[in-house]
C-alpha cells in the first residue's frame, strides 16, 4: 500500500505550504513597508497641521491674554498625539505651558518649535516661541490595527488558497488518481481489466482514456494469448510426437498427452523419471547421460538415437531432438522423441531387398559382389580355390513371352530351388538379373568338383517344370571360372563365368563350359556389335535386303521376303552374330518398328513401279510381338504410306501357337482385323500340334528349309513325307505354302509335284538391295519364268519362236 507521506497529496502540500508562507511574508512585509510609509506620511501631515497654530497664538502672547492662550492651548491637548505645548517670550521666557498626562509614558515622535511673529499693518515684530512635543500613540495604535489587519487578511486569504487547492486537487486530481490506482490494484490482483470512469477533456482525461485503451489492448492481447496458449497447449498435448522436457539432471519435467499415451505411462509415473529410467535394460543407459550432458554443454543435440522400453516392456527405436529453453521463466530444455521403429524397421527391410532378389528370395547380383569381394579377400594369403559359376536359363525369354510373364516368374522361382538343393550349405546362390544365377563353390580341390555340380545342376534343370497347369522342358547354359587361376578379382571371376557360360551356349546350350583365355577373344567383339547396334538407327547402319517369292504356277516374282542386315564399315555382320544379341537386349523391338516403317515406304514404290499386286513378308520377332507398339506401328506406316493391309505378310514364330497365350491369341486376332496376311515361320521346328492351326487366323505356312534338304533326292522320307502332309493340310484348310531354302531344280520340281505353290530360295535369287532388285527386275521375271517352265514347254516355246 501507499506511504501517506509519498502520495501526492501529501508533495503537493509540502510545496504549497512553503509557497504560501513566502508569499505571506511577502505580501506582510510589504505591508509593513506601506503602513511604515502611511505612518511617516500622517506624522508629516500632523507636523504641517500643527504649523497653523502659531498664527493663532501670537496675538493673544502679543497682548498678554493669558486666559486666550489657556483656552487655545486646551483646545490643542485635545489632540492625544500633543504630549506638551510651552510659549516663550521674545526674552525665553515661558509663558504658558501645558502637558498631557502621559507625558512621562508614551515615546515622543518629535519635537516642533516655530517662532511667533506678530505683524500688523505697522511693525512686524518677533513675540516669542511655540514648542509642541508630540508623540505617537495613536500613530503607533493605527499603524499597529492595520498591521492586524493586513495579517488576518493574508491568513485567511492563504487558509483560503489551501482549502480552494486542497479542494480541486481532490476533484480534479484526487479522485481520478485513486479511480486509475484502484483500477490498477484490481487489474494486478486479478485477471480483471478494469476500466477508469472520467470523462474530461483535460491532461487526466487523456492519460484516463489512453489507460482505458491500454487495458481493452491487453485484455484482447490476454485472449489472444490465452487463445493461443490453449492452441498451443491442444497442440502440444494431441500431436503426433512424442514431446517432452528435461531439467540438467536429465529428469523429466513434463511430457505431451500423446507421449503418455503413445508409451503408456502415466503423468504421475513419468514425471521425476530420468531419461536414463526408459532405456531399454538390454541396452547401456550411457547413451542417455551423454545425450543430457552433450545437451546442457553445446545447447542442443539433434538426431540421437536411443532404443527405449515403453510401459509393456516394448523396445523402440527413438531419435531425439532437443535444445534448451530461451526463456528464463522455464529453464531446462525442449525435446521431441520420434518413434522410428517402423522407419528403423523399413531400412532393414529396404536393406533386405536391397540384397534380396524378391522373385527367388535368393541374394541379388549386390550382395553376391560383396560375398565375391569377401571370399578374394580372405583368400589372398592361402590362395585357396574357389569357383564361381554363371548360369543362364536356355530360351528363357521365348518362355516368358509365350506363356506370360506369370509362368516366368514361377520358372524363376522352381529354378533357383532347385539349383539350391544341389549345393552345399557353404556353397552361395545369387540370382543376378532376368535369367541369370551365380553360384560361388566354396570348397573345390580342382574344376573337375565344379564340372560335376554343374552337372548335377543341368540334369536338375532338365526335368519339366509343371507350372500352371503347364508342362515346361528347360534347360540351362553353366559357364566356370575357378580362384585364382582363372581370375584374382571379383569382377575378373564373374566376368569370366559370364564368357564362359556364352562359350556353353554356342556349344547346343544345356552343357556347361570352363574358362580358357581363349574364349575373351569374342567378348570384346560382342560387345563391339551390341555398340553398333545401340546406334545402328541413328548412325544409318541398318540396310534392308529383299528375297523375292516365286508364285510356281504362275511363273513369277508376287512378293518378296525382307531381311535386316547390319552394316561394319564395308562389310555386313552375319544376322545370326546380332539378331541374337538384339533380341536379348531388347533392342530388337526399335530395330523392328525401324524395319516396318522402311518396308512400307519402299513397298508403296514398288506397287507402283513393279507390280500393283506386289506383297512384302516382314518377320517379328517374339518380343516385338509382345510389346505394345506392334500394332500402332503397322497402322502408322500402312496410312502413312497408304497401301492395303493385305499386301503385307506378318511372319511369326511357331512357338507362339504352342500355347494359346491370352495376349498372343489377342494380338493375332488384331493383326487379322487390321487385314494384314499372317504367317508361320519355319513351321515344323517347333513341333506344334496342326490342331492349334486351327485355333488362330492364319493365311500362309513357310515349310523351314531343314525339311527341304534331301527330300528331292529321297534320302528322308519321313520328311518328304511329313512335307507332302503338310502342303495337303495346308491346302484343304485354304493356307497358302510357301517353301523356304530351294537350292536346286529338283528342289523346286518336289514342291510342285507336292502341290506347293510358292517358293524362295538361292535357285530364283539371293537377298538383295532395293537398288539391285530395281535394277535387276526384268531380268529376275525372265530367269523365273524360264525355270518354273517345263522342258517339254520350253521346247514347244522354241518351236513357236
Amino acid at each position: 500500500m501507499l506511504n501517506k507521506f509519498c502520495s501526492l497529496r501529501f508533495k503537493l502540500l509540502i510545496v504549497l505550504i512553503p509557497a504560501a508562507l513566502i508569499a505571506l511574508m511577502l505580501s506582510f512585509g510589504y505591508s509593513a513597508h506601506s503602513a511604515q510609509k502611511q505612518f511617516d506620511e500622517n506624522l508629516e501631515q500632523k507636523r504641517e497641521s500643527l504649523k497653523r497654530y502659531p498664527s493663532v497664538l501670537v496675538e493673544p502672547l502679543w497682548n498678554f491674554n493669558t486666559d486666550a492662550l489657556k483656552s487655545i492651548t486646551h483646545a490643542m491637548m485635545l489632540d492625544p498625539d500633543i504630549l506638551q505645548v510651552s510659549i516663550h517670550d521674545e526674552g525665553n521666557n515661558l509663558v504658558h505651558q501645558v502637558h498631557s498626562e502621559n507625558f512621562n509614558n508614551v515615546s515622543i515622535a518629535f519635537t516642533l518649535e516655530e517662532p511667533l511673529i506678530y505683524q500688523n499693518a505697522h511693525i512686524t515684530q518677533h513675540a516669542g516661541t511655540l514648542q509642541i512635543i508630540v508623540g505617537n500613540t495613536s500613530l503607533l495604535k493605527e499603524q499597529k490595527g492595520y498591521f492586524q489587519e493586513t495579517l488576518l487578511s493574508l491568513l485567511l486569504v492563504a487558509i483560503t488558497m489551501l482549502l480552494s487547492v486542497y479542494v480541486i486537487y481532490a476533484r480534479l486530481l484526487g479522485g481520478p488518481i485513486q479511480s486509475l490506482m484502484q483500477a490498477i490494484n484490481r487489474s494486478q490482483g486479478e485477471l480483471d481489466f478494469a476500466k477508469v470512469k472520467h470523462c474530461s477533456n483535460d491532461e487526466l482525461g487523456e492519460i484516463t482514456r489512453a489507460f482505458n485503451e491500454m487495458q481493452c489492448r491487453i485484455e484482447q492481447d490476454h485472449t489472444h494469448l490465452k487463445s493461443s496458449e490453449h492452441r498451443l497447449r491442444t497442440l502440444y498435448h494431441s500431436t503426433p510426437s512424442l514431446l517432452f522436457s528435461l531439467d540438467a539432471d536429465g529428469n523429466i519435467c513434463d511430457a505431451s498427452d500423446y507421449f503418455l499415451k503413445a508409451l503408456g505411462f502415466a503423468r504421475s509415473d513419468m514425471i521425476g523419471k530420468t531419461l536414463s529410467n526408459l532405456i531399454a535394460k538390454d541396452h547401456s543407459p550411457s547413451g542417455a547421460e551423454r545425450l543430457v550432458h552433450t545437451l546442457f554443454k553445446q545447447g542442443s543435440v539433434t538426431d540421437f538415437s536411443l532404443v527405449i522400453e515403453d510401459a509393456v516392456g516394448k523396445h523402440r527405436n527413438v531419435v531425439i531432438n532437443a535444445t534448451l529453453s530461451a526463456f528464463d521463466s522455464y529453464p531446462g530444455a525442449l525435446a521431441v522423441m520420434t518413434d522410428v521403429t517402423s522407419l528403423t524397421q523399413a531400412h532393414k527391410e529396404l536393406d533386405r531387398q536391397a540384397n534380396t532378389d524378391m522373385l527367388s528370395g535368393l541374394p541379388n547380383r549386390n550382395q553376391f559382389q560383396q560375398y565375391l569381394e569377401l571370399m578374394v579377400d580372405t583368400r589372398k594369403q592361402t590362395q585357396t580355390p574357389f569357383a564361381v559359376l554363371f548360369i543362364d536359363l536356355d530360351r528363357f525369354k521365348s518362355i516368358n513371352d509365350t506363356f506370360g510373364h506369370h509362368v516366368g516368374d514361377d520358372l524363376i522361382r522352381a529354378a533357383a530351388q532347385r539349383i539350391r538343393n544341389e549345393l552345399r550349405d557353404a556353397d552361395k546362390v545369387a540370382r543376378l538379373g532376368g535369367d541369370e544365377f551365380a553360384v560361388v563353390l566354396e570348397h573345390i580341390e580342382s574344376p573337375e568338383d565344379a564340372a560335376e555340380t554343374s552337372r548335377r545342376i543341368l540334369k536338375k534343370l532338365e526335368g519339366s517344370f509343371h507350372l500352371n497347369d503347364c508342362s515346361i522342358h528347360a534347360s540351362a547354359s553353366i559357364g566356370i571360372a575357378c580362384y585364382p587361376s582363372d581370375a584374382d578379382t571379383p569382377t575378373r571371376l564373374l566376368q569370366n563365368a559370364d564368357v564362359a557360360m556364352y562359350r556353353a551356349k554356342e556349344d547346343g546350350r544345356s552343357c556347361y563350359a570352363l574358362y580358357s583365355p581363349e574364349q575373351n577373344k569374342d567378348t570384346p567383339e560382342r560387345a563391339r556389335i551390341e555398340e553398333l547396334l545401340r546406334c545402328a538407327i541413328d548412325d544409318d547402319l541398318l540396310e534392308l535386303h529383299y528375297q523375292p517369292i516365286i508364285n510356281l504356277t504362275q511363273s513369277r516374282i508376287t512378293g518378296a521376303e525382307v531381311l535386316l542386315r547390319l552394316k561394319d564399315g564395308e562389310s555386313l555382320v552375319p544376322p545370326f552374330r546380332f539378331i541374337p544379341l538384339a533380341e536379348e537386349t531388347g533392342l530388337i523391338v526399335p530395330i523392328g518398328a525401324w524395319c516396318i516403317e522402311q518396308a512400307c515406304a519402299q513397298l508403296a514404290k514398288w506397287r507402283k513401279t513393279l507390280d500393283p499386286d506386289f506383297y512384302l513378308s516382314v518377320n517379328v520377332s517374339t518380343r516385338q510381338f509382345q510389346s505394345d507398339q506392334l500394332l500402332n506401328t503397322l497402322k502408322s506406316a500402312l496410312h502413312q504410306h497408304q497401301i492395303p493391309p493385305k499386301s503385307l505378310l506378318i511372319e511369326i514364330t511357331e512357338s507362339l501357337l504352342l500355347h494359346d497365350n491370352h495376349n498372343n491369341i489377342q494380338v493375332i486376332t488384331q493383326l487379322d482385323e487390321l487385314g494384314c496376311q499372317i504367317a508361320i515361320d519355319d513351321f515344323g521346328t517347333g513341333y506344334s500340334a496342326l490342331s492349334y492351326l486351327m485355333k488362330f487366323p492364319l493365311d500362309v505356312l513357310k515349310i523351314d528349309r531343314s525339311f527341304i534338304t534331301n527330300c528331292a533326292s529321297q534320302k528322308d522320307s519321313k520328311k518328304t513325307g511329313l512335307v507332302e502332309a503338310i502342303i495337303q493340310m495346308s491346302h484343304s484348310m485354304n493356307l497358302k505354302v510357301i517353301t523356304e531354302g530351294i537350292e536346286t531344280r529338283e528342289q523346286m520340281d518336289f514342291v510342285l509335284d507336292q502341290g506347293g505353290n510358292c517358293t524362295q530360295g538361292f535357285y530364283f535369287a539371293k537377298p538383295m538391295t532395293a537398288a539391285a532388285l530395281d535394277a535387276s527386275w526384268e531380268s529376275l521375271c525372265e530367269e523365273v519364268r524360264i525355270k518354273c517352265a517345263h522342258p517339254e514347254r520350253l521346247l514347244l516355246d522354241e518351236k513357236l519362236g
